[in-house]
């Protein structure tokens, strides 16, 4: 019996799972650094090992439910959406350009892949697809956020006390800075309601004044923009209200953001 084609859901849930596990990475100065210093040699042969493990995920989980027939298929296009991923994500947060040389950029982009592609494999594992035990007992509206608040406090303090979100901030001009506010409402909104999983159907058929897929997203972000003020603030990073108190909350808000579409896939 013929398999049926991958689907733009298919795709959203490899997305989904390397966003999760290769932000955080993202937002370390060693990948940075080491993308451009270690030899082509190396990250070649860490990629090839990547790929078997890949090879290996896509046949017992894979980012399309029910399809094992293919790892290697599967593999060779998870990781080439890695690599896409990790590039377009670097250029948003500056860390290639223009004037970064074709090698640099290669090796970063390659690095940064890695993880990415990882969760790439393990889209379909990572929330269940009628949502977490119980979590129909969670009331909805102020549960979601609650659960929206937990997933950015984990994802926030693991990069709030580092220099990254300050260095990053520094370095951004204000167009970088709006992208990076839309790719933090954009991303989770096609995570959460439009992926398929983590009780997806439920949650877009709900309703009430916090409970639209638009809004709860606008909320949602909200509260990881809270919790990102309160963690830079907590770490001495907000001695001032100014611009550039604003440009570090709304750089870490990006992965926060992503923690909290990951708790609210949870339900």
């Amino acid at each position: 019996m013929a398999e049926k084609a991958t689907t733009a859901e298919d795709v959203m849930r490899g997305v989904a799972g390397g966003v999760l596990l290769g932000v955080p990475l993202l937002y370390t100065q060693e990948t940075w650094l080491h993308g451009r210093s270690v030899s082509p040699v190396v990250i070649l042969a860490g990629l090839a090992a990547t790929f078997a493990v890949n090879v290996a995920l896509s046949y017992y989980v894979g980012f399309r439910p029910g399809r094992t027939h293919r790892p290697t298929e599967d593999a060779v296009v998870g990781m080439g959406l890695s690599v896409l991923l990790a590039a377009l994500l670097l250029l948003l947060l500056d860390r290639v350009g223009q004037g970064t040389s074709l090698e640099n950029v290669l090796g970063v982009a390659a690095l940064t892949a890695i993880p990415v592609s990882i969760g790439f494999s393990i889209g379909v594992a990572l929330a269940p697809r009628s949502g977490a035990e119980k979590s129909e007992e969670i009331p909805s509206g102020g549960g979601d956020l609650l659960v929206a608040a937990g997933g950015a406090l984990v994802f926030a303090l693991n990069i709030a006390p580092t220099e990254e979100p300050i260095l990053l901030a520094a370095e951004l001009d204000g167009v970088r800075l709006g992208l990076l506010v839309v790719a933090s409402l954009v991303l989770p909104y096609l995570m959460v309601f439009f992926a398929e999983f983590g009780g997806r159907d439920r949650r877009v058929a709900s309703d009430g004044a916090t409970q639209g897929p638009l809004t709860e997203t606008l909320l949602a972000y909200a509260v990881a923009f809270v919790v990102c003020a309160a963690m830079l603030a907590m770490f001495g990073r907000m001695d001032e209200l100014n611009g550039a108190a604003a440009a570090r909350v709304v750089t870490l808000a990006f992965p926060a953001s992503i923690g909290a579409a990951l708790g609210r896939m949870l339900i």
